[in-house]
Order: C-alpha cells, then sequence, then structure tokens
C-alpha cells in the first residue's frame, strides 16, 4: 500500500511540475533610477547604468492565469556635488504578478499583469547622512502593470517580452529616487 501512495504522489508531483517554468529575464529601464536634481544648492547627477537582470520563477494556474515572481538587480549610482566619491548601491527588485494569458495553445500568447513589488538597497558605499540622498527605507513597496507577449517553441522553452509599470509608494532614496519607473524586459522560460 505505502508504495502505491508513493507512486500516486511522485505522479502526481510530475503533472503539477509541468505548470511550473523558471527563466531568466534581462532588460533595461526606461530612465535612471535616480532624477538628477539640485536642492538647497546641492546637485544629485544620475550614474546608474541602465540593466536589469535576474530569475524568474512561473507558476501556470487555472482560467489562463500565471502567478510570477521574480529578482530583479540593478546598480544604483549619483553623484553628490558636495561628496568626493559616488553614493553607490545595489537594488533589489521582488516582483509578485499574476498574469492574464489571451487564449491558449498559440505561437504567440499575448498577456496583461498586475502585482506588487519590494525593493531592498544592498551594498550601499559613500552614502549621504541625512536630507535629500539619503537612505529613506531600505525596502519600500510598490504596485506594477505589465504586459506583454510570450512565444513559444514546441514546448521546449519559451522567449518573453514586456514593458513593466512600477509606482513605488516611496523611494528608498529620498528626494533622489525615481518612483515611477518604467522598464523592457526580456525572457527565457524552461
Amino acid at each position: 500500500m505505502r508504495k502505491l501512495i508513493l507512486i500516486s504522489l511522485l505522479t502526481a508531483a510530475a503533472a503539477c511540475a509541468q505548470g511550473i517554468s523558471i527563466g531568466i529575464l534581462g532588460g533595461a529601464p526606461l530612465e535612471n533610477i535616480e532624477t538628477t536634481t539640485t536642492i538647497n544648492s546641492v546637485s544629485y547627477l544620475a550614474k546608474s547604468p541602465n540593466f536589469t537582470l535576474g530569475p524568474a520563477l512561473q507558476v501556470n494556474l487555472p482560467l489562463h492565469l500565471r502567478f510570477e515572481f521574480d529578482a530583479l538587480v540593478r546598480p544604483a549610482n549619483f553623484k553628490v556635488s558636495n561628496l568626493a566619491a559616488d553614493t553607490t548601491a545595489t537594488q533589489w527588485r521582488f516582483p509578485v504578478l499574476v498574469e492574464y494569458r489571451f487564449g491558449s495553445g498559440k505561437l504567440l500568447q499575448p498577456y496583461l499583469g498586475v502585482g506588487v513589488n519590494f525593493e531592498h538597497l544592498y551594498q550601499i558605499k559613500n552614502t549621504v547622512t541625512s536630507g535629500p540622498g539619503s537612505i529613506a527605507t531600505n525596502s519600500p513597496g510598490g504596485m506594477i502593470l505589465d504586459g506583454g507577449v510570450d512565444l513559444k517553441f514546441k514546448g521546449l522553452f519559451r522567449l518573453s517580452g514586456e514593458l513593466r509599470y512600477t509606482r513605488q509608494w516611496n523611494g528608498a532614496i529620498l528626494d533622489v529616487e525615481q518612483l515611477n519607473q518604467a522598464e523592457v524586459l526580456v525572457g527565457a522560460h524552461f
């Protein structure tokens, strides 16, 4: 009897695994993480390289829905006129999305999604100690809207392209971080 239960559990696990995909996302934000501005005669110059990269986990749900969790990283870098060295950090973002896929079994499958985003700044160097440019909070949240299209290749893998808009509720870097961020992402999922 135990063998029958074990075989049933392994078969069920294998069937469920068909709805799970892992992949990698890469892309570029349409604007810098920080804004270039002058506050109280101190200039803040955005210098972040424009790229985003990280793993993605997707779980297919009934009714053409899909759950997605990503861990995306991008560098944050800005120059403050009254500091000798640039302020640098690594920004980790953890978006959690629910996406609706239009149609099924097609080569091209468009989708729309909504979700939440959490950020964390890591490896912060030469930070401003108070006022604009200082670290206000290290884990602000936000909301995400996204839309894109999947290109399927005979069940082997899937390519995706999407436009993602994030609205942070507050910024991690006081008065300098862009609260509205948009980016183009391309992914490969297996």
